[in-house]
């Protein structure tokens, strides 16, 4: 069982603030948008890692990558809609790994 210090230390332990401390129950929650805001989670995962009696004990918190989600940004000065530059941007990968397909189809004869 931690202590409300650790759990705080584990809080303040992710550069991207994805923990918070319930003030009710005293646990470790998720914040809102926390999947979508976690990029770097390694701090964490040192700061529990040093926190356990036994390195084989199980871990106080989780973070594991989504293998269903892509998160990006896009930014725009507002001259185009961030929807626009982002299918105008496919359009030009699509176009660029069929040019890659043919020269690799040439290769192969």
């Amino acid at each position: 069982m931690l202590t409300l210090e650790q759990k705080q230390e584990l809080v303040e332990a992710c550069p991207d603030r994805i923990l918070d401390l319930d003030e009710i129950t005293g646990n470790l929650v998720a914040v809102e948008n926390a999947y979508e805001m976690a990029t770097f989670t390694e701090d964490l995962k040192v700061a529990q890692e040093a926190m356990k009696k036994r390195p084989e004990d199980d871990d106080f918190v989780n973070v594991v990558q989504s293998t269903d989600k892509f998160v990006f940004t896009v930014e725009s000065t507002g001259a185009v809609d961030a929807e626009d530059i982002v299918l105008s941007s496919l359009r030009v990968l699509k176009d660029r790994l069929n040019y890659l397909a043919a020269e690799v189809e040439k290769l192969k004869d």
